[in-house]
């Protein structure tokens, strides 16, 4: 056997230039297309389509059988209601989910998917609002049981609209961003399932603020104060929160069944402004037949 013989390397001249470096790796995009917003849009559809389905099939059920049994004007509280049950649901998804610290790891920054998710449902929350006043404003109620029936009811006539239909809007819009804000920056499970109170308060706080400077400077109160300061709260308070939600850190213990020292002053607090709150709603609710 002969001894393999090692091939001869030749060096060329010029080869090193002839190699060029290879190109560097360019950073991935992270601005905001009209894709990825509809992406995250339709992700939160995807999430909360079953609450949002809900409450429109309970709005068809009102606009049908609400005025057998009750007054028309009743349907404005579907508004309210939804904001009391949107806020946390939006708010905190993920750490009701127990998975914020798989969600923050998505392409998407936590700004965009805050900005998603309170569009998403303040949205609706708008949409709900405009087609009940629009129901009660059409006597739809009426137009439709004349399918059936001849129910003569009478069109319901606010003696302050402008006043009564900004608060419809307003209103539950604030419920909705507090417990919104308050949900979306809690750190375990029962914040975020109290924060639907703290938005309750949050909004007949300011309301009966704004109402306190309409008495005094007119001496009756006719929106012209609460219903914007209702909305600079709220819009505030969303601006705000994103600021404080893009440095969030991830909550990885999320045990419902535990309630740590700090827990029962949560409690208490959460007793307190449960009363607080319902001072506050039977004021409102002996001012509210004024508008009617």
């Amino acid at each position: 056997m002969q001894p393999s013989t090692k091939p001869k390397l030749r060096v060329l001249a010029g080869a090193s230039s002839s190699v060029s470096d290879p190109a560097p790796l360019k950073p991935p995009c992270t601005q905001s297309t009209p894709s990825a917003w509809r992406a995250l849009l339709w992700m939160e559809w995807h999430a909360h389509s079953a609450m949002l389905l809900t409450f429109l099939l309970l709005w068809l059920a009102v606009v049908w059988l609400l005025p057998l049994v009750a007054h028309p004007l009743w349907i404005l509280s579907l508004g309210p209601l939804f904001a009391i049950f949107a806020g946390p649901a939006f708010g905190g998804s993920d750490i009701l989910d127990a998975c914020e610290e798989w969600t923050f790891t998505f392409p998407p920054t936590r700004s965009e998917r805050f900005a998603a998710r309170w569009l998403l449902g303040g949205s609706f929350l708008v949409l709900l609002s405009g087609i009940s006043i629009l129901a009660l404003e059409g006597n739809l109620s009426d137009v439709l049981l004349r399918v059936f029936v001849s129910s003569g009811l009478p069109a319901v006539q606010p003696t302050e609209p402008l006043l009564l239909y900004g608060l419809v809007f307003a209103a539950p819009f604030a419920v909705f961003a507090i417990g919104f804000c308050s949900s979306a920056l809690a750190t375990s499970r029962t914040l975020v399932l109290t924060s639907w109170v703290w938005g309750i308060l949050g909004a007949l706080t300011v309301l009966r603020g704004g109402v306190l400077l309409e008495e005094a400077r007119w001496e009756r109160f006719n929106g012209l104060i609460s219903v914007p300061l209702l909305a600079c709260v709220s819009f505030v308070l969303l601006w705000i929160t994103s600021r404080f939600y893009a440095r969030k850190e991830a909550v990885t213990s999320t045990v419902p069944l535990r309630i740590p020292l700090s827990g029962w002053a949560v409690i208490v607090g959460v007793i307190l402004a449960g009363v607080a709150t319902a001072v506050l709603l039977g004021w409102f609710t002996e001012h509210f037949f004024r508008l009617v």
